[in-house]
């Protein structure tokens, strides 16, 4: 019953986005939008991307003290926002450690407790971008205040993480071979998250944020040629990130367009301009990692499927 409901929910929701997305579209705006873009640009935006990526192996390298090659790391990474792209939920961030288990034989103790860490971070660097956009945005001190709250309780639940009290807890856990599990999960977190592990990935961290920010005010800037100020175009680029993390359909499709419509149409953009802008910027987003990653599974003859199988640890 609830299942139906919440099918029903998000059908629903879908369509909602749908509309605003599609209404009061002027389709014959579309195309002419789409030429009047810089394709050099685009090739250099979509280059980027890569760049992105493989600051993200970098990370991921350094966060798996070294246990992970640059070359395992870059095509996990991927296989993740090739299978984020097609699975709903954000699945892929759980496909790449079915891909390191089957392929480099990490455990997916080991993984998850890196892909965890590596979501601590982005959440952090994250959070101070949105509140340094959203103080920017409403000029309110209010809710500046508000997101420092939020990012000193995300700092809080670091320490906590790292405390006794969060090894104890595990003792708690109902079955026995959850507490293993969890016991093994704590002491990777131990190891990635000592002092000067979080020094490297904190810096990886802010330059993988930095790149982001370059590739989507470079698309909205250069490729679109949009006259908008610095801080516009930094506003804009934050509540593209925003709308793509929401996991309502893959690759955060739907509400990645209604977020790039919102932020930009306040800014004189029509909305046939900004609708293109969303699909085209998206697809940049993708495409590379999306190519890559299907050459890869050509070369080593698998499918997407067969990484989701296999016995429990």
């Amino acid at each position: 019953m609830k299942k139906a409901i919440w099918s029903i929910a998000k059908i629903a929701l879908i369509g909602v986005l749908a509309y605003y997305i599609f209404h009061d579209i002027k389709m014959s705006q579309l195309l002419p939008a789409l030429l009047a873009y810089s394709w050099a640009w685009l090739f250099i935006a979509m280059a980027s991307v890569i760049l992105s990526d493989l600051i993200l192996a970098l990370r991921w390298r350094s966060l798996s003290q070294y246990s992970c090659s640059l070359t395992a790391s870059f095509e996990s990474i991927v296989f993740s926002v090739f299978a984020n792209s097609v699975l709903p939920a954000k699945l892929g961030e759980v496909a790449k450690l079915f891909y390191l288990r089957k392929l480099y034989g990490i455990r997916l103790s080991h993984g998850f407790s890196l892909m965890l860490t590596e979501r601590f971070f982005d959440v952090l660097v994250l959070g101070v971008l949105v509140v340094i956009s959203a103080q920017l945005y409403w000029q309110d001190p209010n809710v500046q205040i508000f997101g420092w709250i939020i990012i000193t309780l995300i700092v809080a639940l670091f320490f906590l993480i790292r405390s006794p009290l969060a090894r104890r807890s595990i003792h708690w856990m109902p079955t026995a071979g959850l507490r293993r599990w969890m016991i093994r999960l704590y002491h990777h977190f131990q190891v990635v998250l000592a002092k000067e592990s979080v020094l490297t990935l904190t810096f990886w961290s802010i330059l993988l944020w930095l790149s982001y920010l370059f590739t989507t005010m470079l698309f909205f800037w250069a490729v679109m040629g949009l006259d908008l100020s610095l801080s516009q175009l930094f506003i804009a680029s934050m509540v593209a990130f925003v709308a793509f993390s929401i996991p309502l359909l893959p690759a955060g499709s739907g509400t990645f367009q209604v977020g790039v419509i919102l932020i930009l149409t306040q800014y004189g953009v029509s909305k046939e301009e900004a609708l293109i802008g969303s699909i085209v910027l998206q697809l940049i987003m993708i495409l590379p990692s999306t190519i890559i990653s299907l050459v890869l599974l050509q070369k080593k003859e698998l499918s997407l499927k067969e990484f989701m199988k296999g016995d429990d640890e």
